[in-house]
């Protein structure tokens, strides 16, 4: 199953290789994707314990816009292979998510940038039935950039969202989700060498109708440390790398669930030779991942 999940991946990185050559119009992103490996604790009685191995692809382009700031769009899709076999193994555990947005970031000074996104999500299950259709979720906000000289960059975002499509079995008057509900994200990215970034970053979220009929509110937070590093190569491909620790917790109940992931994959950059160079050329925040994931545990919650 591996091997077959690393045939897109190589497929992605030989595609924007062989498209490094042509002109991209002063634009900058990237593309690429990987393997991770998740442990999923819940605490519901008797506690549950089960692993998983995410795989994913990513990539993201912004160009300038008449001087003034960068436009430009992502897209990630993860698909999580679940053995199923294991003790706890829940059918309502998540199997597919899928997200994208669209940001615009004003340049307000050669150091600053401020600007806006909107994103959009779909969650779906292992078991997908008529009882488990896709989840559907819109969030957007306001993001800023600034660079501390040339070893640092601080970011953050803020915004709202809600979950606009649920399974049939639940009526329009009772829907579950990201629903009511809003989020942050803050973070710091240290350049220590020309071909690396490490990025350490926090993220909290919280919707008010969240679980049961919206009855049940819900709260969540992310700790994650992240890096990528140019390979010693005549093209711009990077290893990248990630250890992340979500939270997520309803009202009622005393349930909580604790994931914890290490990722590694391959990104090519084009419009830039090393990760410095990416951020400040134009690159641009991605969405925040909590509105997305808290969805993606909704079911294995309740």
């Amino acid at each position: 199953m591996v091997k077959q999940l690393f045939v897109p991946v190589s497929a992605l990185v030989v595609a924007a290789a062989s498209a490094t050559a042509q002109d991209f119009g002063n634009g900058v992103g990237y593309i690429g994707g990987g393997l991770s490996y998740g442990e999923v604790v819940e605490n519901r009685s008797p506690d549950s314990n089960v692993s998983y191995m995410p795989f994913y692809v990513e990539g993201q382009y912004s160009f300038p816009v008449y001087g003034m700031g960068f436009v430009g769009a992502e897209g990630y899709f993860g698909y999580a292979d679940w053995d199923e076999s294991q003790a706890d193994f829940d059918q309502d555990n998540p199997e597919r998510e899928m997200r994208v947005a669209l940001h615009y970031s004003h340049i307000v000074t050669p150091d600053l940038r401020v600007g806006g996104f909107a994103a959009y999500s779909r969650s779906a299950l292992v078991t997908d039935d008529l009882q488990r259709e896709p989840y559907e979720t819109i969030y957007g906000g306001i993001e800023a950039q600034y660079f501390l000289g040339d070893d640092f960059m601080v970011f953050g975002q803020a915004g709202l969202g809600d979950t606009f499509e649920f399974p049939p079995d639940q009526s329009t008057g009772d829907p579950e989700g990201f629903r009511d509900a809003r989020f942050v994200r803050a973070g710091v990215t240290w350049f220590p060498l020309d071909s690396t970034a490490i990025t350490f970053e926090y993220e909290n979220a919280s919707a008010d109708s969240f679980l049961n009929g919206g009855d049940d509110s819900g709260s969540f937070h992310s700790i994650g440390l992240s890096g990528e590093t140019v390979l010693p190569m005549d093209i711009p491909l990077e290893v990248t790398y990630f250890a992340r620790r979500d939270f997520y917790e309803i009202s009622v109940g005393d349930v909580d669930l604790s994931d914890l992931t290490f990722g590694l994959g391959v990104r090519f950059l084009f419009g830039a030779e090393t990760p410095r160079d990416s951020w400040q050329n134009g690159r641009l925040l991605t969405a925040p991942r909590l509105p997305a994931r808290s969805v993606d545990w909704l079911e294995a919650l309740d």
